[in-house]
């Protein structure tokens, strides 16, 4: 009996034992010896657990001996640790084979890097705020292979965004998908609200959002909390001032002298002589009015501050921002930003979950005008910004002007233009709330049910008002008010149900959707003159006042699907298809499927030897698919009858002439554009994963391209589905990345994508033509889009005898010192059958490098990129072609013909007021837009924590910024960064120095 109570006793005490639970706490840190913080840490089989603070620590009560600690982070390896007796542990994670496990979003879910069929680049938050920006995209530039950006130097604007080429002439703009909902760009996002950006290239991943998706998608999920994670404070700031490194020089007063004198018009020349002084010859004032426009400084500055944290049921995020930027032009341009945002994610049981998130933007901008840069090109350099004698020819404030030395009114003071046009405002107030739900049925299957409401709400206020004022022979005698309102609202409500099963060594993931959107637009304009209050129209004169509205709905509805199927992460094969049905076409559904298969050669048996070649892993993987752009018009031209005026007219019992009517029945019914997309590529990690590789080769072909065709019977043009386009090229992406010792670590990596684009069909068309009559731009079929079409110079006449010489010379009774054009066709003469395309503004190839060292705190990192093979249009300099008055920049004038042997490139001072040298686009406008720069040098440090705790703080990080420093190129102009490769009036980009910090309370 005795016995039995022992034994029972025994027994008892064991299973008190077993149940009794301790508080483990620990530190957690990867393999370079840096703390990790927000990693995971799960008691495994369980949703219990915790997250490590900023300084990598983390407290788990409740645990049992016999528990399985599973600690994880996104980029690591995970790690199981049994706790035994254990109640303090050090945990160290090991890099997961360079981000092959690392958690890629992609449409409507997320996959494993390793597991991807497709191209998809990943950018991190790190990367997104290392530039100091207005707009994510522009830190992208030069960091992702296949992505063309060009930047604006204009407050607030974003860059022109192009993904593998230009494949449509209508919008080559992505697909911006944030948390989401489908938007146009997204300038308006904090950068520092950025969690993760995913870049969808091919049609293989980027298919499953159909019918937007021809131009490329960018998918952004914006931060979000954690949960049982302790409340975490950060702000993250910096101050900063821009300024334009490298300025286009003009020619100064002598000699734009010099010039005016041997075209003929010296008559300008002694009129600024006579009224402002001078001597010999050389007129006493010399403006540069680049200079006059442009500020030595101008600041920009960013502020955030945001709290995250969680509990076992509930995650948030909230934050708040303000950006500011002032214009480099010295007006009242600048832009202004509010960011308020907040995320809530609960766990209502094991089963549901829901969320809500909103983003809210304030953004003011204040618009300078362009017109001003060009004005202070063309503008002669012989007169004063304001009048020396306040004579009473201008008010109300006393600018100098060009009209009183003879200049007509095409010339204006820049500095006049800039201040009396300057009034121009554009506020918009953007409210984006979404909501979701996610369920999961059933205990014992995989599967996720999800609905999510996304929703857009915009409301924009533009003021444009032009004061009452004379500047010489331009006046504004009576001021001008208009004003527009206009709202917009989204929404994007998904459904979709996904499934995953695992049997053996076969993985699949199914996954159903269901879609539907809505985009609704309502503008207002009204224009008032004579306002006694710029800030109301009902001020002004009633019988000026006018008035217009309008607006438009669109309503689409989308169904789609994806496999995705990997055995042993071996094979792998993923199949998407989107139907879109779109309320904008008279064909009402599109069909865009795709495919995408990888083989993980490194997984094979017999692939063992692989190792041996320092290849660790080695992945090859090909797509097909095909996308949609409904960002073309619906329908062009209608079925009509009109008054053709006395050019159709017919003659009746008499000799007047009636008016004719006509009948135009044309009518076209647009769909929207189609790209069919191929993609081969290879994956190689190698030299213990320290190495990474990867290379694609695509072929990206827009089909039922839009664009305007000639009317049979000379009745007019019209928008039709009828060329096509294909981008092709190669892209190859490589980074280095090591440490030495536990305290030094650096990395190197580089990207370079090849880009040619051929027009392949124009359904008969010769050419499209684009541009002006003047500056025309043609692309052929075998050629490239938007094409300058022209005449090729062949140096200049040096001697008289090279003159009489040459036949062509004599029939053009051409001068030494003029231009030798090609005679392509042989016929003896130089007509438009010798003209030619001269250059485009799609470039060969684009390329980027990135370079970080670091030692214990300090990190430097320095990014570089640029552009090759791209041409530019100088209109610039084209101008003087109508207007021979006009100013030159000093390279020009100092590249001027003078005498024989001294260049081949221009014309004389003489010639070059001649329509024989200017009337024409030749390639001596065309310039080469190529160009590297060095895009940012970062240096940073990190505040040791104890030094940190001694003033109640986390953690804290101070920099040095610089971005954008320095440009190399040889165009004339303030940046090689020219959209549509015209380079017209460009805002110069600045270079912007800055300080900031990064400190976690």
């Amino acid at each position: 009996m005795i016995r039995k109570f022992l034994f029972m006793f025994l027994l008892l005490s064991q299973v008190v034992l077993a149940q009794e639970t301790v508080t483990v706490t620990g530190h957690v840190f990867d393999d370079s010896g840096f703390e990790l913080p927000g990693a995971s840490v799960i008691i495994k089989g369980t949703t219990t657990g915790a997250s490590t603070n900023l300084d990598g620590y983390f407290e788990l009560p409740g645990v049992n001996a016999s528990d399985v600690l599973v600690v994880s982070f996104i980029g690591l390896i995970s790690q199981e640790v049994t706790i035994g007796n254990q109640t303090n542990l050090r945990v160290v994670l090991k890099s997961d084979a360079s981000d092959l496990e690392e958690v890629v979003v992609i449409g409507y879910g997320t996959s494993k890097s390793k597991d991807l069929t497709s191209p998809i680049a990943s950018v991190s938050a790190d990367e997104i705020t290392s530039m100091n920006s207005s707009s994510a995209m522009t830190a992208v530039q030069g960091k992702v292979a296949g992505v063309n950006i060009v930047n604006s130097g204009v407050p607030g604007e974003g860059p022109s965004v192009s993904i593998r080429g230009v494949g449509s002439i209508q919008n080559s703009n992505p697909l911006y998908v944030v948390d989401g909902m489908f938007l146009d760009d997204i300038n308006f996002l904090n950068p520092n609200d950025i969690e993760t950006m995913s870049i969808l290239k091919d049609a293989s991943a980027a298919a499953i959002y159909g019918v937007r998706a021809a131009n490329g998608v960018v998918l952004i999920t914006t931060k979000g909390g954690g949960k049982n994670r302790e409340m975490q404070v950060t702000y993250d700031g910096y101050y900063g001032v821009q300024s334009v490194t490298q300025r286009v020089e003009m020619a100064n007063s002598a000699q734009y002298a010099e010039l005016m004198r041997a075209s003929g018009n010296g008559r300008f020349v002694d009129n600024a002589i006579a009224k402002y002084g001078g001597a010999n010859g050389v007129p006493g004032v010399s403006t540069d009015w680049y200079d006059e426009l442009i500020k030595s400084t101008a600041p920009i500055q960013n502020h955030n501050l945001s709290i995250t944290g969680g509990n076992d049921k509930s995650a948030y995020a909230f934050s708040v921002g303000y950006f500011s930027q002032d214009g480099i032009m010295d007006a009242t341009g600048g832009y202004d930003r509010f960011n308020l945002r907040g995320k809530v994610d609960y766990e209502v049981s094991s089963k549901l979950k829901i969320g809500f998130g909103t983003i809210l933007t304030q953004e003011h901008r204040m618009i300078d005008d362009d017109q001003a840069w060009f004005q202070a090109y063309v503008n002669n350099p012989m007169y004063p910004v304001y009048e020396q004698e306040n004579s009473g020819n201008s008010y109300p404030v006393p600018f100098d002007n060009p009209h009183d030395l003879g200049y007509g009114t095409y010339y204006s003071n820049p500095v006049s233009r800039a201040y009396y046009h300057g009034d121009n405002s554009s506020d918009i107030t953007r409210f984006m709330p979404n909501i979701y739900a996610e369920l999961k049925p059933w205990d014992n299957k995989d599967i996720t049910l999800r609905s999510s409401m996304n929703m857009d709400f915009r409301y924009g206020a533009a003021t444009l008002y032009t004061p009452e004022y004379v500047v010489g022979n331009n006046q504004q005698l009576v001021n001008n008010l208009s004003k527009t309102t206009n709202w917009n609202y989204d929404y994007v409500w998904d459904n979709t149900a996904t499934v995953r099963n695992n049997w053996g060594g076969h993985s699949l993931t199914s996954m159903v959707g269901f879609s539907v959107r809505e985009e609704n637009y309502r503008w207002l304009n009204g224009t008032a003159q004579n306002v006694t209050n710029k800030d109301y129209l009902s001020s002004g004169d009633a019988d000026t006042r006018r008035s217009d509205d309008g607006g438009a709905r669109f309503r689409g509805m989308s169904a789609f699907t994806r496999f995705s199927y990997d055995y042993n992460h071996k094979y792998l094969l993923s199949l998407t298809m989107r139907a879109d049905g779109s309320s904008k076409y008279q064909q009402k559904w599109g069909y865009f499927p795709s495919l995408g298969a990888g083989w993980v050669i490194s997984q094979e048996d017999w692939a063992s030897g692989l190792s041996n070649a320092n290849v660790d892993f080695l992945k090859m993987r090909a797509s097909w698919g095909l996308l949609g752009n409904d960002r073309v018009p619906g329908n062009d031209g209608f079925a009509s009858i009109a008054n053709g005026g006395l050019g159709d007219s017919g003659i009746f019992g008499g000799t007047n002439l009636v008016p004719g009517m006509v009948n135009n029945p044309i009518f076209t019914d647009l769909e929207w554009e189609m790209v069919d997309e191929k993609n081969i590529g290879i994956e190689a990690k190698m030299f213990d994963y320290r190495l990474s590789t990867e290379v694609d080769y695509y072929n990206r072909e827009t089909r039922n391209m839009v664009i305007l065709t000639t009317l049979p019977m000379g009745n007019g043009h019209l928008l039709q589905n009828a060329g096509s386009v294909r981008n092709s090229g190669v892209e190859v992406m490589v980074n280095w990345s090591d440490k030495i010792g536990d305290n030094f670590h650096y990395s190197i990596g580089g990207n370079i994508t090849t880009i040619k684009n051929v027009v392949t069909d124009l359904s008969g068309e010769p050419y499209l033509q684009t541009g002006t009559a003047e500056l025309p731009q043609r692309s052929y079929v075998g050629g490239s889009l938007y094409s300058f079409y022209g005449w090729q110079t062949d140096g200049v006449y040096q001697t008289q005898a090279e003159i009489d010489a040459c036949p062509i010379a004599q029939d053009n009774n051409l001068q030494v010192g003029d231009f030798r054009y090609k005679d392509l066709n042989g016929d003896g003469q130089i007509d438009d059958n010798d003209r030619t395309t001269l250059g485009d503004p799609n470039p060969d190839f684009t390329y980027g490098i990135n370079v970080a060292v670091g030692y214990k705190g300090w990190t430097l990192a320095a990014n570089f990129q640029g552009v090759q093979g791209v041409s530019i249009l100088n209109a610039r300099r084209a101008d003087i072609n109508k207007h021979p008055e006009n100013n030159v920049d000093a390279n020009l004038y100092h590249s001027l013909w003078t005498g024989p042997g001294s260049t081949n490139s221009a014309p004389s001072a003489e010639g070059l007021y001649r329509s024989w040298n200017n009337g024409r686009l030749s390639d001596a406008l065309i310039e080469d837009g190529s160009y590297f720069r060095i895009q940012n040098v970062r240096l940073s440090y990190d505040i040791p924590r104890t030094a940190m705790e001694k003033i109640g703080l986390q953690a804290a990080q101070v920099f040095v910024n610089m971005d954008r420093p320095f440009t190399f190129f040889n165009s004339n102009g303030f940046t090689p960064e020219v959209p549509n490769g015209i380079d017209y009036s460009v805002y110069p980009v600045p270079a912007i120095f800055s300080l900031g910090a990064r400190i976690n309370f």
